[in-house]
């Protein structure tokens, strides 16, 4: 075991090594390429979802932005890991599927709660209109009926109590514009913030990685088919909120290399500055980042339903906020700081020849 370990220390001793090596900088331009094959390949998987699943959704949406009838049913006597309480949610899956064919509609989600309680999900009718209201009310009073007839026949067990609740899309929409507000505003603040901190420069470049951020996220979750709800929101909200600090440490580091040289007022080579700044603060980012993927493992491997659809996003974000502030963010700084000075120099060049021409 000694030698295992000893083995793969050497191992990442040499990985480490060889990474040390690479020109962030100088291949910026691959670098930037990966995130829109990975855009790419999330269109490619929406639109094989959009033809193959029976809802014709783009992505997994789920009920809370689709609208849709969450039913609770409590047991009694069905323990949540005995074969009795596996045949109830079979049976309760039929149930829904039979009374809901002609929609062609089935559970969409199931989840364990408690001791002896079975939560599942299933979308409404997909029109929105009164009608579909009042047949989907009445499709969720006899799925109710049935199951309580069943129990009564000892088919499942006894049910103690059935509930459900419907879930409109309008509150969702509320729900979608409000966090788009939320996280517009926290960008916008963000960026003055890191203007009178640092430079315009560095502001744009921690707006577009936050942005990428935010976009393979999402575009990992279309590809992984994760349920997009509510949570999904909350996961943003974190992303945005998490992903800042690592920038922000590179862009730190940035400032105190180029300092010395603003002092002396002597001209300094981007390329040096952005691969010295990532490196000298890799080993904090790689650990903030591991030790915090591997609670959202945990997590997400122990957890229920509701706390994956909220854990997968997030770790998605984590890996997608360390490649944008090792691989995005501090290129794109000296590509704007590049091309800021050529602007500022032709605005000079034209300043100077219109006053010599007079």
């Amino acid at each position: 075991m000694k030698d295992f370990f000893k083995q793969l220390a050497g191992k990442i001793k040499t990985l480490k090594e060889k990474f040390l090596k690479v020109d962030i900088y100088k291949n910026r331009k691959v670098f930037y390429i990966v995130p829109l094959f990975i855009v790419l390949i999330m269109l490619i998987c929406g639109m094989c979802y959009q033809f193959t699943d029976s809802q014709q959704y783009f992505a997994n949406i789920g009920i809370d932005f689709q609208g849709g009838t969450i039913l609770t049913i409590e047991f009694k006597d069905a323990n949540a890991n005995s074969e009795k309480y596996d045949e109830n949610l079979a049976i309760i899956k039929n149930v829904v599927k039979d009374v809901l064919k002609e929609e062609n509609i089935e559970v969409s989600r199931d989840q364990k709660s408690g001791e002896s309680t079975i939560i599942v999900q299933y979308v409404n009718f997909k029109s929105a209109g009164a009608d579909d209201a009042k047949s989907m009310n009445r499709a969720n009073l006899e799925i109710k009926d049935r199951l309580r007839t069943m129990s009564d026949n000892g088919e499942i067990s006894t049910i103690i109590s059935i509930n459900d609740t419907t879930i409109g899309n309008t509150s969702s929409k509320n729900l979608l514009k409000t966090a788009a507000i939320a996280v517009a505003v926290a960008l916008a603040c963000m960026l003055v913030y890191i203007i009178i901190r640092f430079d315009l420069h560095s502001a744009l470049a921690t707006i577009v990685a936050l942005l990428h951020d935010l976009i393979i996220m999402m575009s990992l979750s279309v590809i992984f088919y994760v349920e997009i709800g509510d949570s999904i929101v909350a996961a943003l909200i974190t992303i945005v909120a998490y992903s800042i600090n690592n920038t922000i440490v590179v862009f730190d580091k940035i400032r105190s290399n180029v300092k010395p040289y603003k002092q002396n007022k002597t001209k300094y080579d981007v390329n040096e500055i952005v691969n010295k700044s990532i490196f000298s603060t890799m080993t904090r980012t790689v650990y903030t980042t591991f030790t915090t993927l591997i609670v959202m493992i945990i997590l997400v491997a122990i957890g229920v339903a509701s706390i994956r659809t909220f854990g997968l996003p997030i770790i998605f974000g984590l890996i997608a906020g360390f490649y944008s502030s090792v691989f995005i963010a501090a290129p794109l700084w000296a590509d704007f700081k590049t091309i800021g000075g050529k602007i500022s120099q032709s605005y000079k060049n034209r300043k100077y020849k219109k006053n010599h021409a007079k």
